[in-house]
């Protein structure tokens, strides 16, 4: 792929966020600094969220008459305090039915520090059980969409950390109400502006409501401009008045995304509440995290596996690593692990308080082993706040690692190591799916009742039939012929398990380089590991072995000491298979007929820019989820999550853009933009 080709040039360089300045008035409430003027009111800020946005929505009666299992999406302007999102969560709590679910999507483009919200929310110890959940996944100042699952996943929290006015165009879903929150118009101008009134329409449908604390001439005049009603109403505390309304007039669609990405954002094919049900083929990371996320929207799941358990391909090595590999530059490779990282660590957190040796949130250093890597290093250090990375110096990093190191990096303090078959276990298991194992993939056929799926379950022959299917069997995924133009390739990589030493044991956290090593547990330590594109053998060998130590001896000599050396005692190994994409962005999303796409957009093959009125057809009910590498800890959760959120036409809890560097038909379109089949 030429660079002129590549999805993954980086946008226009931005400054990093800054957390939001404060003081702190006589009454302990927080004022911003920057924009003179406060975050709730003075009187009473619960009152207020409650008085203009919670009852100015008709949250209360909205929320108790959604169905079971029904999403209801409410977005917000200035996510400040977190206030109104907490008053929201305590509402959605009281009224709406058990099994509903509120995502709830805020902006904020200066965000407070984690301990300044933990202040401003101490006011309000009647919302406590609630803030403890929100600070505890909170680490603010990174750019671009975080995703957190909330209360067992019934609250989704879709923070988008910027400028609402470049943010909200790139929000895929439709939006059922709004919190026009923010500072005063006087005081923040910047944001009210024609463009956020425009955008709210866009991602609103007919009835969608609004509701607003200000009722300035040109909040109202925009709003109205932009196909709203206005109402006015009673202000609360000081204001005299407020104003409240919904859409009336649904704005010409202006979706400047190519057309051949739309159209997979929808509810499944055509299955009430009751009857909503899958078959996931593959039982690793992507399969255990698909099926969990759409189990928890009431799905009944029949999860496959091919071997006698879960996780016994690449995601069943004994320590897995949140190791990120980022850009300063806000590609959208970055910006998605990035966001993948932050979900993970609060996915995982979740389940390790029922769970605690699932995980080790023990840090993760990566080392600077040249120049190149420290100049790397040295602008991530600059783009991200240190509470997500720091560059350390070599005495501090020896520190954290407990054991010398040679060079300087970046450290991760939220990162560690993951025992990822517990994981796949723990998110396996949820009453609404059913694992079913030694059951091999032969066929998949398409019927007029959905698919069929025949199956080798030890020397039986089965079938199963099901409306929808999701492929999460990596390499494997692209055997099945409807999903053969996806370039998914293997490659190989092997760990080495070590026995660990008295020095080795002072391994605090993990580290690397080449490779890295991981602190014991249970006696032995993982180190690793090989890349190897050429090999498909699952052998364990011994050259590998030496390889893997070999790469801790040249990057982190004192590891390589403590594990013991030439003389370190391996007690063995494990041979399984990355599968990746040629851009290194997983393939996520509906699978498009690849005869009638290649059919109905042949103009491709001449015109990139060639207008075109109909959106592709899709195999109704045929999903992928697959191409995770080695980063699968850090994107298979996020993707199982955006895909069961497509699967039931919700917002997605990534941009739109990063759905297109995910969508699996983004392969036909290069492949015939190139002229190739």
């Amino acid at each position: 792929m030429s660079k002129k080709d590549s999805p993954l040039q980086p946008q226009q360089r931005k400054q990093p966020l800054a957390h939001a300045d404060l003081e702190w008035n006589e009454n302990g409430q927080p004022v911003s600094t920057a924009f003179d003027d406060i975050y709730f009111s003075t009187t009473c800020g619960i009152e207020e969220t409650r008085h203009v946005f919670i009852n100015g929505n008709r949250l209360p009666e909205r929320f108790s008459a959604l169905n079971q299992n029904e999403c209801f999406t409410l977005a917000e302007t200035g996510f400040g305090t977190g206030l109104n999102f907490l008053c929201a969560w305590a509402c959605f709590e009281k009224e709406a039915p058990e099994s509903a679910r509120l995502h709830y999507i805020s902006t904020e483009k200066h965000p407070l520090a984690r301990e300044d919200l933990q202040q401003a929310l101490s006011i309000w110890p009647e919302l406590a059980s609630y803030s403890k959940q929100l600070t505890a996944c909170y680490i603010p100042a990174v750019e671009g969409h975080q995703h957190f699952s909330l209360d067992g996943g019934r609250i989704k929290l879709t923070l988008c950390m910027g400028d609402t006015l470049s943010l909200l165009p790139d929000l895929e879903g439709q939006v059922d109400a709004w919190i026009l929150d923010g500072f005063s118009p006087a005081k923040n101008p910047e944001m009210w502006q024609p463009g956020l009134f425009s955008a709210m329409a866009r991602k609103s449908h007919l009835n969608t409501t609004y509701a607003t604390f200000t009722a300035a001439r040109i909040v109202r005049d925009g709003l109205i401009q932009a196909g709203f009603s206005v109402e006015k109403g009673s202000g609360f505390g000081l204001k005299r008045e407020m104003i409240n309304g919904k859409l009336i007039h649904k704005p010409d669609d202006q979706t400047i995304r190519p057309l051949w990405y739309q159209g997979t954002t929808q509810p499944s094919s055509g299955m009430d509440e009751k009857t909503r049900s899958a078959i996931i083929v593959g039982g690793g990371l992507a399969g255990c995290n698909t099926a969990r996320a759409l189990a928890e929207r009431g799905w009944k799941i029949t999860l496959l596996e091919q071997h006698n358990a879960l996780a016994m391909e690449a995601s069943g090595n004994p320590q897995g690593i949140l190791y990120t590999k980022l850009s300063a530059n806000q590609t959208p490779l970055s910006r998605f692990i990035a966001q993948g990282y932050l979900y993970s660590i609060s996915l995982l957190n979740t389940y390790a308080r029922q769970q605690p040796d699932l995980w080790q949130q023990s840090g993760v250093i990566q080392l600077a082993i040249n120049e190149k890597v420290r100049t790397r290093h040295l602008e991530l250090a600059r783009h991200f706040p240190e509470d997500f990375l720091s560059f350390l110096s070599r005495e501090e990093l020896s520190e954290r690692a407990g054991i010398p190191l040679e060079h300087e990096g970046i450290y991760f303090p939220h990162a560690g190591w993951v025992d990822p078959a517990n994981f796949c276990k723990a998110l396996a298991k949820h009453d609404n799916i059913n694992v079913v194992a030694n059951a091999r993939l032969q066929s998949l056929k398409k019927d007029e009742n959905g698919w069929t799926l025949t199956l080798q379950s030890e020397d039986n022959i089965q079938t199963m039939q099901s409306r929808d299917v999701i492929i999460t069997c990596a390499k494997a995924s692209t055997q099945l012929p409807p999903l053969s133009y996806i370039p998914l390739k293997n490659i190989r990589g092997q760990i080495t398990e070590i026995s660990s030493t008295d020095k080795s044991s002072l391994l605090k956290t993990t580290v690397c380089g080449k490779g890295y090593a991981a602190p014991a547990i249970k006696g032995r330590h993982t180190i690793g590991a090989t890349f190897d594109f050429q090999s498909d053998s699952a052998e364990v060998l011994e050259k590998d072995h030496e390889q893997n130590l070999s790469m801790q001896e040249t990057c982190a000599p004192e590891i390589y000491k403590a594990l013991g050396g030439a003389q370190a005692h391996i007690l063995g190994g494990r041979a399984s298979f990355r599968c990746t994409t040629p851009d290194y962005m997983p393939a996520v999303g509906a699978i498009v007929d690849q005869a009638c796409f290649q059919e109905d957009f042949a103009m491709l093959r001449k015109n990139m820019k060639h207008r075109f009125t109909q959106p592709p057809k899709y195999l109704k009910g045929l999903y992928i989820n697959a191409g995770h590498g080695s980063r699968g800890l850090i994107t298979a959760p996020l993707c199982g999550e955006l895909l069961a959120a497509q699967m039931n036409g919700e917002c997605s809890p990534v941009t739109s853009d990063l759905l297109d560097h995910l969508n699996p038909t983004r392969f036909l379109v290069r492949a015939m933009s190139r002229n190739k089949t």
